[in-house]
């Protein structure tokens, strides 16, 4: 590596510590009637900033590299992995926390760029250093926010040799967040959680590959969806709010061709007002809005896919007497908050600007997202050509107004607008025979074990349909093209209902459904190939009649529902419908937040 030397008569040696370091064979060389002088400067001083450069994985967002932007051309300064250590949200992960891969954000490549992002190869010159980290990992959970992810820190461990300088090593070394704490709220209790500390990346230090195309309405920017008159059945009262979402639409759009849409929606883990906070707990708006999704949408005969994704926050300043108003859309004593009929109007809204086509509406969510998106399937018949739910409860309970923990419920009414009155064939329907309802719908449920048979038991006891189901076992030799396999042998399988489930087991937790099942393209494949037109002709299955219980009662290991810890031998069982009945008046099991309580599958109110 060639130093270059100031060199000047009858001077003081000014580097003796950077001397040092500079090979024998050139000071050697120099007169000794002369003195070296080397300008030197610390990593400290030399880095200007630092950037995350990061993408949306099947876990969420993942930081992919680290832009270190110094105040001069770096041109053979000889770096490598060893110059440099950094510290990121995935070097924090332990072995504990990951489903897959090792080594989670470590240094895997180091070279320099005259721009702020990755390479494919090395620039010989830039004032940028590229420091790329491991991807090749996942992680059981998502973090508070995409912002925890992009938080990263870096130190220059070893001096670089400039021609006319030496950028000497890190003393406090860089970084590009805020340390902050978050404070949850807890559903069972009531009450908020301890607080949280985390590396928040500040604003406009990252940035996140996959979401450009989407626009943002915010509360804040002022663009957020007015919605009006919105009923929740906690209280029955009807309430007005501003919904935050982002949108994406094609950047060839065009008002005379036809277009698909997809409606999104996130989990209770990620409840925000803010938009990108959907966009990036999962893969699921990255994908779809990703040229080979929107490639697959023209294969399938349209001319693209909008996608839209709301924001539930989970708490709303409704007005003075409500500054903390509960937005939880489908909560865990099953009632749908005044967020549900907020989405539907800004469904109505979407589908009224633009070009689509009815056909061709999609419905996907996660866990209280899938629980909402099944909901909704019920209050309009047909209303989606397919559905791809994961990780959630499947049913809703419909008798609200029936005493639970002490409090009351109320039906969302059917008002021919919000919740249709008829059915698809525009016959007379009560959308609270939920089993019912979406019988004939075309739905790719991806759970794990033991999540939710509760429907599958009903259609089988009732009416000797058998639902078709197929293992996806996960481990460290899965890949997309097993899954692939799997989720198509299954979708291929003989079906008298529209409805296929994928269970998921082996090293796998709440979010992996939605982790994997968004990292199976085969899903995505099958979502698109549905229509409306082909589950509308589908009979629903004859359930429209009320429930009766079986003279004899299965117990049976598969049938659990719930079992006392403390008591083994205290076992609750879903109960086995007789042959030949319906589902009107069954309610899916309950659990009370905050309570010890539960009411077995089946309960009904007391006469």
């Amino acid at each position: 590596m060639a130093i270059p030397l100031w060199l000047e008569a009858g001077t003081q040696i000014v580097c003796a510590q950077s001397i040092k370091s500079v090979p024998s064979a050139v000071t050697s060389a120099k007169s000794a009637s002369t003195r070296l002088i080397i300008p030197e400067e610390s990593a400290d001083q030399a880095i200007q900033d630092i950037r995350a450069i990061g993408f949306v994985d099947t876990d969420g967002s993942k930081l992919k590299a680290i832009a270190v932007h110094y105040n001069t051309d770096l041109q053979g300064a000889g770096i490598d992995a060893s110059t440099y250590a950094i510290h990121d949200f995935g070097m924090t992960l332990s072995k504990n926390d990951l489903t897959q891969g090792t080594n989670p954000g470590i240094i895997t490549k180091v070279y320099l760029n005259d721009k702020p992002e990755i390479a494919s190869r090395s620039k010989s010159h830039g004032s940028y250093v590229i420091i790329e980290t491991n991807t090749d990992y996942q992680g059981s959970r998502f973090p508070r926010s995409y912002a925890i992810t992009m938080a990263v820190d870096v130190k220059q461990e070893k001096p670089l040799y400039l021609k006319d300088k030496i950028i000497t090593p890190s003393i406090k070394g860089a970084s590009n967040y805020t340390e902050q704490s978050y404070v949850g709220y807890d559903p069972n209790t009531g009450k908020n959680r301890a607080p949280e500390t985390y590396d928040y990346a500040n604003t406009g230090t990252y940035t996140i590959a996959g979401l450009e195309g989407y626009q943002l309405h915010t509360i804040e920017n002022g663009t957020a969806f007015h919605a009006t008159h919105c009923f929740d059945e906690a209280n029955g009262k009807y309430w007005d709010f501003d919904l935050p979402y982002a949108i994406y639409v094609p950047k060839d759009y065009n008002a005379h061709k036809r277009y698909g849409l997809v409606l999104h929606l996130h989990d209770a883990g990620s409840m925000s007002s803010d938009p990108m906070l959907t966009l990036t707990e999962s893969q699921a708006a990255a994908n779809y809005a990703s040229d080979k999704f929107q490639n697959e949408a023209k294969k399938q005969g349209l001319d693209g896919i909008i996608v839209v994704c709301p924001a539930i926050t989970e708490f709303y300043n409704m007005d003075k007497d409500n500054p903390h108003y509960s937005l939880r859309m489908a909560r865990d004593n099953w009632t749908l908050s005044c967020a549900a009929p907020a989405i539907w109007e800004l469904m109505d809204y979407i589908t009224a600007k633009y070009s689509i086509d009815r056909n061709r509406i999609y419905g996907s969510g996660q866990s209280m997202g899938g629980m909402t998106i099944m909901a909704m399937a019920a209050q309009r018949d047909n209303y989606f050509a397919a559905l791809l739910p994961m990780s959630c409860k499947w049913g809703n309970n419909f008798n609200k107004n029936y005493p639970f923990n002490g409090t009351a419920y109320y039906n969302a009414p059917a008002d021919g607008n919000i919740i249709w009155k008829t059915d698809s064939d525009g016959h007379p329907i009560n959308y609270n025979n939920w089993f019912y309802m979406i019988s004939d719908d075309n739905i790719l449920y991806l759970n794990t074990a033991n999540e939710n048979i509760e429907y599958r038991l009903l259609y089988n006891d009732l009416q000797g349909v058998t639902i078709p189901t197929a293992e996806l076992v996960l481990d460290e030799n899965t890949t997309p093209e097993k899954r692939n396999k799997v989720i198509s042998d299954l979708t291929r399988m003989p079906n008298k209902t529209g409805i296929y489930e994928a269970v998921l087991s082996g090293n796998v937790s709440h979010m992996s459904a939605w982790f994997y099942g968004h990292g199976t393209p085969a899903c995505y494949t099958w979502l698109l190939s549905q229509t409306r037109k082909a589950e509308m002709p589908r009979p629903k299955l004859p359930l429209d009649r009320p429930f009766v219980l079986a003279d004899t009662q299965i117990h049976t290991e598969d049938r659990i529902f719930s079992q006392d810890r403390q008591n083994p031998e205290k076992v609750s069982y879903y109960p086995t419908g007789k042959y030949g009945a319906g589902t009107e008046g069954y309610n899916s099991g309950l659990t009370v937040l905050g309570s010890d309580e539960t009411l077995a599958p089946g309960w009904k109110p007391q006469p």
